[in-house]
């Protein structure tokens, strides 16, 4: 039957918080046998962390912990096992910021919790994802020690345990529906695209690839930038960019630019002759000349009208 549910309304990271720790609360041993569903899919996230045969022993919502020069940092979520300390790092459109994740494990390393026991993190993301996770230190937090937890990792653990569960059956719906309207995006004009769609399709065309993705803001209401195949020139760097503009949920503007950064200002400004001569080779493959002054410059674009205009600009010079 449909109805309403729940997490259409509660959205943000900290209801999610809610539901994480709800669901990790079912691995204690004490509601094994009466709740063997949600005991199994709590354990499946911790095995999908690396943590193996453990037993729980607390789990702490944003836990407060001193830092370097006294400041204090609030991890999300603290699962305490046996033999580890699992730092849950939730986020659902944000990202990672401040190198907040290596700051939690110095501190949590100094902590008492930390006595005879393996720090690991999971990087629990439902919204906006194109990568995995990577540490910024190993020699603080070694790779290994990090897990990339996705929409879809969850929807697989939930969608066999969660019948019975009122709230995660209904937390699984509503993931489950972004990755649905994903698949509805599949045979449809690009324009037709959510933001959810773009992100699945450039996950996988970017295959090879460097490249990264972020919101940009602008006067006009911003726009999803993916840039991506820079290289060094002199006084600074020649790279791609397409830009994903949204109205009403769905595309409204797909631009694709070839851009220069300079160093500085005055660097992009001494580069005439340079990006002249990139411009020229643009406008030969079919781009429109541009010439917007600063640190970046956008010296050609022209507007993609179909999905094959999007993989030419990606996989050619």
């Amino acid at each position: 039957m449909n109805q309403p549910n729940i997490f259409d309304y509660a959205t943000s990271e900290l209801s999610q918080d809610a539901v994480i720790c709800y669901l990790l609360s079912f691995g204690q041993e004490q509601y094994k046998d009466d709740f063997p569903k949600e005991y199994s899919a709590a354990h499946n996230f911790l095995r999908k962390c690396g943590l193996i045969d453990e037993n729980i022993i607390d789990i702490k919502h944003q836990y407060s912990i001193k830092g370097e020069n006294s400041k204090s940092n609030k991890i999300d979520i603290l699962v305490i096992t046996d033999n580890y300390i699992l730092i849950i790092e939730d986020k659902t459109y944000t990202k990672e910021h401040s190198d907040q994740i290596i700051r939690y494990v110095k501190a949590l390393k100094k902590d008492k919790l930390s006595q005879n026991r393996e720090i690991k993190v999971c990087y629990y993301k439902t919204g906006d994802y194109v990568y995995e996770y990577k540490t910024s230190n190993p020699s603080i937090l070694p790779q290994e020690n990090c897990c990339s937890f996705k929409r879809k990792h969850i929807i697989d653990i939930l969608k066999n345990n969660c019948s019975d569960n009122l709230i995660l059956k209904s937390y699984y719906l509503r993931l489950n529906s972004v990755e649905e309207r994903i698949k509805s995006c599949d045979d449809t004009d690009i324009m037709t695209w959510n933001s959810e769609k773009w992100f699945d399709y450039l996950f996988k065309i970017m295959d090879g690839h460097l490249f990264d993705i972020g919101w940009v803001h602008n006067q006009s209401g911003g726009f999803y930038g993916c840039w991506f195949d820079g290289y060094k020139v002199p006084s600074g760097e020649d790279y791609k960019q397409i830009e994903i503009s949204f109205a009403n949920g769905k595309t409204s503007r797909v631009k694709l630019c070839y851009k220069f950064s300079g160093e500085n200002k005055k660097a992009t400004l001494n580069s005439k002759a340079l990006i002249k001569d990139l411009q020229q080779k643009a406008v030969a493959k079919k781009f429109i000349a541009a010439n917007r002054k600063g640190k970046t410059t956008t010296y050609a674009y022209k507007y993609a009208k179909c999905k094959n205009d999007v993989e030419e600009f990606i996989k050619n010079p």
